[in-house]
């Protein structure tokens, strides 16, 4: 290919930061500037290549790397652009363009307004730009990062979407309401996960009743291009989508902010942050799930067993460990396995291979482990239809000691706190009167002043977050609801589900039998009651 016949390649970008410059930094003044200089110096073949509301933080662009490809096929001469921001605001990403690619494809590149043109030799001051457009970015990002972290403390959404099951309150873009399209669906799954099924089962549910996923639902609703790959599959509930639905502790009713960072600004990737560098604020709006179904829900999610190959979760599951070694027990079935032959046996024994444990088999038959636990169970429903009174005295007693034990460490956190807020106070004293004395200068009492308050503000929120879970605590304390309830509504049971096990059970220790009695001891672990042996 001639050189007469190469591409002048005419490069616009303009990101939502740039809006800001108003019209001169727009699309079309940047067409404008480009065409007109393309013609009074005689640049022919012009083609644009166009990236409109794209930060240039990012070599990902859509426009960008369709002009790369042209340069890298050996197609195109020249490359114009009105300065040397709109080619991008990675330092080191623009120094390789224009050391490397550009030079190696025999490329001139031209920023008008910064006097640019590989023409005419390297330009020192080139690399300076380019560090300046690189620190704007870093700059811009800070100061947005700055104001996203103000609004997170203050309880506001940051990212303008909400939770699958709620929707945006049209008076309060901070509130959010129940959506009478989907709330029912997020009450469904909790159901149906709770009782027991398999999250295949579940996936099936939602597939039959052609429940768009959540992706494919908001496509429907906002048309946006990030969600249409949705549709390729719009009723197959990915098991992840499942999950995140079953841990958000939103449909309690909380806000929680927050909860995720990007890793640098010039990367799109983000993390979890942490519990405490999270923002927890209670009771914002409607719940959709009960707090019993909720806890029930996230204790399954602990323990995370996959369906068996009968395709479905053993009752037991999460509950049983061994009392000797501590580590989960295993069942031992399979399809050419009778069901009355189904086992468990210590996990650390079964992985002895690898692990070398001197642990034992601990060997015992489901039809057995099942009979016991009914039988004490039934014996303690018994005695709480006989002793109701004295039953929930006892269970009163229990939560208060665990009450009790949160209770100090909670008002331990929040005595910190204050003997600091006061420390800060007295600071803020000193630095006043240096100050005014002329002992300290403004601009590193500002810097110092800056510092402080930021603490300040942080010690402040966390300590109101405090007297609101100590005064909360305070009105349930007597509060044994979780467990006298359920209690109640099965006051007698004749079989035994995974709902009714993990409703009233928090774990059960398998000992192996004593050889010399041939006994075996079994320990019940009940929520908010004292074991059974």
């Amino acid at each position: 290919m001639q050189h007469s016949d190469k591409i002048t390649a005419l490069y616009c970008r303009l990101s939502q930061e740039d809006l800001q410059a108003g019209e001169s930094g727009s699309i079309q003044h940047q067409r404008m500037i480009l065409q007109k200089y393309a013609r009074e110096h005689n640049f022919t073949n012009t083609r644009f290549f166009i990236d409109d509301g794209v930060s240039g933080v990012s070599f990902e662009r859509r426009g960008l790397q369709a002009m790369l490809h042209e340069v890298e096929a050996g197609r195109v001469a020249v490359v114009i652009t009105k300065d040397l921001s709109r080619l991008g605001r990675n330092y080191l990403k623009t120094g390789e363009l224009l050391e490397v690619i550009f030079p190696e494809h025999g490329v001139r590149y031209i920023a008008i307004n910064d006097g640019v043109d590989t023409a005419n030799g390297e330009n020192e001051f080139t690399p300076l730009r380019n560090w300046f457009n690189e620190f704007y970015a870093r700059d811009t990002s800070r100061k947005i990062r700055a104001v996203k972290q103000a609004q997170a403390q203050k309880g506001e959404r940051v990212n303008g979407e909400c939770p699958y099951g709620y929707l945006i309150d049209p008076k309060d873009k901070n509130h959010l309401i129940p959506d009478p399209e989907t709330a029912f669906v997020v009450k469904q799954i909790f159901s149906m996960y709770v009782s027991g099924e398999p999250v295949r089962t579940i996936q099936e549910w939602l597939a039959q009743h052609n429940i768009l996923t959540a992706g494919a639902l908001r496509y429907k609703r906002t048309g946006q291009t990030r969600y249409l790959s949705s549709l390729s599959m719009p009723y197959a509930w990915p098991d992840k989508t499942l999950y995140d639905i079953l841990s958000r502790q939103e449909y309690l009713g909380h806000t929680i902010t927050g909860k995720t960072y990007k890793v640098s600004y010039k990367s799109k990737q983000t993390k979890k942050n942490p519990e405490d560098k999270k923002y927890f604020f209670p009771d914002t709006h409607e719940p959709l799930i009960d707090r019993n179904t909720f806890e029930l829900a996230q204790k399954r999610l602990a323990t995370r067993h996959r369906p068996t190959k009968l395709k479905e979760i053993d009752i037991f599951s999460g509950l049983l460990f061994c009392g000797d070694c501590g580590y989960k027990m295993y069942i031992q079935q399979g399809v050419n396995i009778p069901p009355e032959k189904y086992a468990y046996t210590c996990g650390n024994y079964r992985s002895r291979h690898k692990s070398g444990c001197t642990c034992s088999t601990h060997y015992i038959r489901k039809s057995v482990i099942t009979e016991l636990v009914l039988a004490d169970l039934q014996r303690i429903l018994s005695r709480l239809r006989e002793q109701e009174e004295i039953f929930i005295h006892k269970a009163v007693e229990f939560g208060s000691m665990q009450y009790k034990k949160s209770l100090m460490e909670q008002e331990s956190e929040r005595n910190k706190i204050q003997k600091r807020l006061s420390e800060i106070d007295t600071i803020f004293c000193r630095l006043y009167e240096d100050n005014a004395l002329g002992k300290l200068s403004e601009e590193r009492f500002s810097l110092m002043a800056s510092g402080y308050e930021e603490e300040k503000k942080k010690l402040s929120d966390r300590k109101t977050a405090l007297d609101m879970e100590i005064n909360t605590g305070f009105q349930q304390k007597q509060d044994i609801t979780p467990f006298i309830v359920p209690v109640k509504k099965l006051m007698y049971i004749n079989e035994l589900t995974y709902e009714i096990l993990h409703e009233f059970i928090d774990r059960i220790l398998i000992y192996e039998t004593d050889k010399s009695t041939n006994a075996r001891k079994i320990e019940i672990f009940y929520n908010l009651t004292e074991p059974s042996s």
